[in-house]
């Protein structure tokens, strides 16, 4: 089985269209939707969606509110074998239980493996080459999360968790944990799994409005690049900081 975790606020406009990509899809799989306190009608769009499938479980947020708690939530209760994360205005693709099994039999060694993905709004993606990457190397895309799969005992054998508070920076510090542990991330060329739509929607979980909170959360990644004594992984962290981040602070700043 695999589990597919989508965590949602307020997403009333859009979580139909992410549900139907799922409702669509064939294998086994469970579907966990989680609520992150939403004050529209989006939870009840999601139970009147979901009630006739029981692939489907409904859940609220029963952690710190943020992406981080709703996706801990979630990783509470699965069952799958793999994990993945699914951003509640993006869509899974048709017949991803085929990629991602043909995923799981290449890498059958792996505890992360990564796909392609395809985006909107003529946004160009850069894809990568088969292969096994290592930190020294690392895949394009590989601070996300919802072009994954997890092997879910190796998240439970070594306590991996989002870290709850963060809205903005989560998926990188969920990566470079399991690459603590892992530093693995094994990448099949043909597959893509997903469509994410940009720009991010102001109201969609990852939306950071401050630059407060931007530095704060930065702050996260410094932290654990201090306490690393993975020389590789410092520069990776250092590299990330100084190019993706500061941009983001200085458009945070209007600068």
């Amino acid at each position: 089985m695999i589990s597919v975790i989508v965590p949602y606020r307020n997403a009333e406009n859009w979580v139909g269209r992410c549900f139907q990509s799922l409702y669509n899809q064939q294998g086994d799989f469970e579907f966990i939707f989680v609520n992150d306190h939403s004050t529209d009608g989006g939870k009840e769009l999601v139970t009147l969606y979901t009630g006739n499938d029981d692939r489907f479980v409904v859940i609220d947020n029963q952690r710190t509110a943020g992406v981080s708690g709703a996706r801990n939530t979630g990783l509470s209760i699965c069952h799958g074998e793999w994990v993945t994360f699914l951003d509640a205005d993006d869509e899974m693709l048709p017949n991803v239980w085929d990629i991602f099994q043909r995923m799981i039999q290449i890498c059958d060694t792996a505890n992360i493996v990564q796909a392609n993905h395809k985006g909107v709004y003529n946004v160009p993606i850069k894809p990568n080459h088969y292969g096994c990457y290592t930190v020294s190397r690392l895949p394009h895309h590989w601070c996300m999360v919802w072009n994954k799969l997890y092997r879910r005992s190796f998240l439970e054998e070594h306590n991996i968790r989002f870290k709850e508070g963060m809205q903005y920076g989560e998926d990188e510090l969920f990566n470079l944990t399991c690459l603590k542990y892992d530093d693995r991330i094994f990448h099949t060329q043909d597959s893509t799994c997903t469509t994410k739509h940009y720009p991010v929607i102001k109201g969609s979980l990852s939306y950071v409005k401050t630059p407060e909170q931007l530095l704060e959360q930065s702050r996260v990644l410094e932290d654990f690049m201090l306490e690393t004594d993975n020389k590789v992984m410092r520069r990776v962290i250092c590299k990330m900081l100084a190019e993706r981040w500061s941009h983001r602070l200085l458009e945070a700043f209007g600068r």
